[in-house]
């Protein structure tokens, strides 16, 4: 899985990004260099991190299987591009085959836990 992040992401008038960094931590470090060398941040509060863990994304093939949260399905989801669209082509999956509207929030979180990222 590849992490990516832009200042812009969380409101800063920045044109820095980070694309593709190996780890979240990797994607921190070099964060905190820039805001060092370019800001003059020599320590970023702990809410800025929270925020900007909140806005790297992550890119990679996204994969679930409905058996992963113990559903007898066989259906599962390789290769997607992003979580969301994982997400979405999950809704459909539960709308027709199993009549479901709406996945339920406590649903979607397990499924969130188990979706794979390579």
């Amino acid at each position: 899985m590849k992490y990516t992040f832009s200042c812009a992401d969380i409101g800063m008038n920045c044109g820095f990004e980070i694309i593709n960094a190996g780890s979240e931590e990797e994607l921190l470090e070099m964060l905190k260099t820039h805001a060092k060398m370019d800001h003059g941040i020599t320590s970023i509060p702990p809410e800025l991190i929270d925020k900007i863990k909140k806005a790297i994304r992550k890119s990679g093939k996204y994969s679930f299987s409905c058996a992963d949260i113990g559903m007898n399905c066989g259906f599962e989801i390789i290769g997607a591009s992003s979580e969301d669209e994982l997400l979405q082509q999950l809704s459909i999956h539960a709308r027709m085959s199993h009549k479901m509207n709406n996945i339920p929030q406590d649903t979607i979180n397990a499924i969130k836990q188990k979706i794979k990222v390579s």
